[in-house]
């Protein structure tokens, strides 16, 4: 499988969630748990140009000051109640379900860090899949 996301991308992506998702009880912080090696298996069906933008914001944040990454996620989600149609209101909604999407995913998923050995945020809220076969 391609490696579409540089070390620089996932270490944007963990402090990010970090940030929306710090230790918490008992829920580990999101660098803890994070699939962030599973990533790619994510975006294996999205266009070529979105994963190299996504690449190239998550490198942006990993570079950024932990004030201007807060300040980022307050104006992220002080956007959804913000009813301006505007260039940089829409842009904050769409980082705000973009990337919350690719934290809570990687955070909740399966797929978790194989290294990781608490009890995961699934079976914190007691998640389980009911399949039923045919």
């Amino acid at each position: 499988m391609a490696n579409h996301f540089s070390n620089a991308a996932k270490k944007g992506l963990s402090r990010m969630g970090d940030l929306i998702l710090p230790a918490s009880g008992e829920f580990p912080k999101y660098s803890d748990v994070a699939g962030l090696q599973y990533l790619d298996e994510l975006v294996v069906n999205a266009p070529k140009e979105d994963i190299d933008s996504l690449n190239l914001l998550l490198t942006i944040l990993s570079f950024m000051p932990t004030f201007i990454l807060k300040w980022l996620i307050g104006k992220m989600a002080t956007s959804q109640s913000n009813p301006s149609n505007g260039f940089i209101g829409v842009t904050f909604r769409q980082l705000d379900v973009g990337l919350k999407g690719l934290v809570f995913t990687t955070y909740y998923g399966e797929k978790i860090n194989p290294n990781y050995t608490g009890k995961t945020p699934e079976q914190l809220v007691d998640f389980k899949i009911n399949r039923i076969v045919d």
